[in-house]
């Protein structure tokens, strides 16, 4: 709904009211800005003045939320000598001077500011909370800057004095109200009293803050376990030692106390006197100790402020110390080794087995276990390597090698002899047994990382792979088959054998040589002898042979019909009215054993066959066939050479008599 205004003229809702400012000059425009902008300076102001007294920064006072208790009272109060504690025991409270009357008892006063003095600083106090006489509000210097550690001892000590009651209370709340000089006339009424509040006041003097305390100090011998930390004494401002406080020792790095359990932190109390804790080094590197004192008397205390009830002097925490120290320690005594060696190899049925002993000295001294009378344990690795099939030039562990076995054999002197001389060491009891032919090698080693606890090594020790002493070799043991027998070749007959050969390393007739390992053995001797029966084994040596056949050691299958000159085998060209006989022979080498077949072998022999006796047929006997007679070539197959062989002879026999055996049978029918 509108309301028009009746005044004679046109209604409002209808007019176009003009801009003010359209009649006002411009210079009254100008003194209107101005007036403007020195309120709105004005305001600013006042709310930073507000602010300000809000909060008062040389003396941590606040005005907003400040905090609260519910109170409960002890001491004489009509002498004005009482205390109080929070409900919660959390504060202990004295009046701060302040004139003005107690808070209720047990009732929560939430109070309006609150000052923490600490640092040598005064206490001035708040004109607004502060009565510095009844009924007068004001701002005064209460406790001097000073007095300031020894009001913060003393109210320290209300809590215990209210636990001790009458005189004690009494006398700490006089000597921190005499630290002021506002003493009321009630309170200076017990002598009692008085006497004792200046034993408190000497005491605080001797005993307040600020403490100190100084390093602590990290004592450990060059190459030694054992050490100490000493451990500084706490100290008030003039000097007394502060004792029976708890006082913690924590230990970082590599090191622990000595005590059981092997502790990083030790719990006791402080001493008036250096007090010497044994530790463990446990290895190199950077030891602190930081000592911490706590539970020692304030250094601060607080004013909680109220504009109707007594601003309190309230008591501060506890206070502590702190002190680090750092040192290197070292404990280890470092030292080299290098090992001699010297394998062997016992046969054994089916191979052999290996063992190896070494000699373990140090380069200059053995080391000694850290603290202690006794010598430090050096563990070798002692690896077998194999089979190789030839042997080669010491040097380096090929990356692709794998032990077949690693020994882990300790050496620890125990003598002083053993310790300048070496000490041996041994896989004896341990041996290695090997059935596969080829070399091994032994590799006698020192590897620092993987020493046992508390050995301390300067450098690896990795002696030359394959060295003539660390290596033992198992022969390859070769092997010969044979097929003995006889070809014509125009109108010739020629002896020939084949010989196959097997059980060599693969690369044989490449090995060269190296060190004391000859290179290969190149040749396999197949001479042929005439030999007369019956044949002895040995029958061969010292007879000079019908021909000289040499073949390459070397696994393969070769035919024999030449001696090493390229003469074919010719059986009129090498006359044989005994038998033939092939004797196989092979020196051996490094690696390889030698062999020679045995006369003795029929599978070696070969016997020219002889022409059967002539016959006289029976007259009922039909003639004789007219059929050329046929040719038989004697052939003889053998795993192990050639020779004529007993069936072969009956066969001939048989042979030779066939007519008899036809002429026979015709009869019969």
């Amino acid at each position: 709904m509108e309301t028009v205004k009746n005044s004679g003229n046109t209604p409002a809702r209808n007019s176009q009211i003009p801009d003010p400012s359209s009649r006002i000059s411009p210079r009254r425009r100008r003194r209107a800005q101005r007036r403007k902008h020195l309120g709105i300076l004005g305001l600013a102001a006042a709310i930073a003045m507000i602010s300000s007294a809000m909060v008062v920064t040389d003396q941590g006072t606040s005005q907003a939320a400040g905090p609260g208790a519910a109170w409960k009272s002890y001491g004489d109060s009509k002498m004005e000598l009482n205390a109080r504690k929070s409900a919660d025991d959390s504060k202990i409270a004295v009046c701060a001077t302040d004139r003005q009357i107690n808070s209720p008892r047990n009732k929560w006063i939430t109070y309006e500011g609150r000052r923490v003095i600490g640092a040598g600083k005064e206490y001035r106090s708040n004109k607004a909370t502060f009565e510095v006489k009844d009924k007068v509000k004001g701002t005064a210097v209460i406790f001097p800057a000073s007095a300031q550690y020894r009001v913060a001892y003393l109210a320290g000590q209300l809590r215990s004095a209210i636990a001790k009651g009458n005189p004690e209370l009494g006398a700490t709340v006089y000597a921190i109200h005499s630290l002021s000089g506002r003493l009321t006339t009630k309170q200076n009424g017990s002598a009692p009293i008085k006497q004792r509040a200046a034993q408190l006041l000497q005491q605080a003097a001797a005993y307040a803050g600020p403490y100190r305390m100084g390093k602590p100090e990290i004592q450990v011998k060059p190459g030694s376990k054992q050490g100490t930390v000493r451990l500084p004494v706490p100290q008030s401002a003039a000097g007394r030692p502060l004792n029976g406080f708890k006082e913690s020792i924590t230990l970082s790095g590599a090191a622990h106390f000595s005590s059981k359990g092997q502790p990083k932190t030790l719990i006791t109390s402080s001493e008036a006197t250096v007090k010497e804790i044994p530790i463990e080094i446990t290895g190199p590197g950077k030891v602190s100790a930081q000592v911490e004192v706590a539970g020692l008397p304030p250094v601060t205390y607080e004013v909680w402020e109220h504009q109707r009830w007594q601003d309190l002097l309230i008591a501060g925490p506890n206070s502590q110390l702190s002190a680090i120290a750092t040192t290197n320690a070292d404990p280890r005594q470092f030292f080299a080794v290098k090992t001699q060696t010297k394998s062997k190899m016992n046969p054994l049925e089916g191979g052999s087995e290996l063992t190896d002993t070494i000699l373990v000295t140090a380069e200059e001294k053995w080391g000694k276990n850290t603290g202690k009378d006794s010598w430090q344990t050096v563990m070798i690795d002692l690896s077998l390597y194999g089979p190789f099939s030839s042997a080669r030039g010491p040097g380096q562990i090929p990356a692709q090698a794998q032990p077949l076995k690693t020994w882990k054999l300790p050496a620890t002197p125990q003598n002083e002899q053993e310790a300048e001389k070496g000490v041996t060491i041994s896989n004896e009891t341990d041996p290695f047994k090997i059935d596969k032919s080829g070399f091994y090698t032994f590799v006698a080693a020192a590897h620092r990382d993987l020493q046992p606890e508390n050995t301390y090594l300067k450098a690896d020790y990795v002696p030359n792979f394959f060295e003539e002493d660390e290596t033992q070799v198992l022969p390859f043991f070769p092997g010969v088959k044979t097929q003995a027998k006889v070809v014509t070749d125009k109108e010739d007959k020629i002896l020939t054998d084949q010989v196959e050969l097997s059980g060599f390393p693969d690369d044989h007739l490449e090995f060269t040589g190296s060190g004391k390992w000859k290179g290969d053995e190149r040749v396999v001797r197949n001479d042929l002898y005439c030999l007369p029966q019956p044949i002895k084994d040995q029958d061969a040596q010292g007879k000079e042979p019908l021909a000289r056949i040499e073949l390459p050691a070397k696994n393969g299958t070769y035919i024999v019909d030449k001696d090493k000159e390229g003469t074919p085998l010719s059986l009129e060209r090498f006359e044989c009215k005994d038998t033939y006989v092939f004797v196989t022979s092979y020196e051996g080498d490094s690696r390889t054993q030698a062999f020679r077949s045995s006369e003795t072998e029929t599978d070696e022999q070969y016997t020219l066959p002889q022409a059967p006796p002539p016959t006289t047929p029976p007259p009922s006997t039909p003639p004789p066939s007219t059929l050329p007679p046929t040719s038989v070539e004697p052939t003889v197959l053998s795993e192990t050479g050639a020779s004529p062989s007993a069936p072969l002879s009956v066969a001939l026999i048989a042979l030779g008599c066939g007519g008899l055996l036809v002429s026979y049978r015709a009869r019969r029918k």
